[in-house]
């Protein structure tokens, strides 16, 4: 009869379902597929941070150059801002000579004017600069405005 036993031992061993140690390996091996979707999504993130980060720059450059656009350099050859996120530091240096402003009629008028080239900067807190250079136009009335223009 110890043969009938050792047939009976292996028929027992035959079960429904998973070990622990198949379960286990499942496991490791969901893991590790998902181990490049967690590298993705970091890529994504960091991502997203930059383009963030470049919209808001972008912003506060256009805010900047629309100051700038409106600003004398003559009168302020020299400056700081505050822009949205940034400060807006800047230098006006003339590039050319003061010439008189033209009227209608080829006449000097009441201005002088002067180009000048307008080095730029914004800075962040965090530590970023964005530089630049532009050229602006520059004047100052060397007559008092007369409501009687002849």
């Amino acid at each position: 009869m110890p043969s009938a036993d050792r047939k009976a031992t292996p028929t027992k061993k035959l079960q429904a379902g998973f070990s622990l140690l198949e379960a286990l390996v499942a496991v490791a091996l969901i893991a590790a597929a998902f181990l490049p979707l967690l590298a993705l999504q970091g890529q994504l993130t960091r991502t997203v941070l930059a383009v963030e980060r470049a919209e808001t720059n972008i912003k506060d450059m256009s805010s900047a150059l629309s100051f700038l656009r409106t600003m004398n350099p003559m009168r302020t050859p020299e400056g700081v801002e505050n822009i949205g996120d940034a400060t807006l530091s800047w230098t006006a240096r003339p590039i050319s000579n003061e010439r008189p402003a033209l009227n209608q009629g080829g006449a000097p008028g009441r201005f002088v004017m002067q180009l000048y080239d307008v080095d730029a900067e914004l800075s962040y807190e965090d530590g970023r600069r964005s530089a630049f250079t532009v050229r602006a136009l520059g004047w100052r009335a060397t007559a008092p405005f007369s409501a009687a223009i002849p």
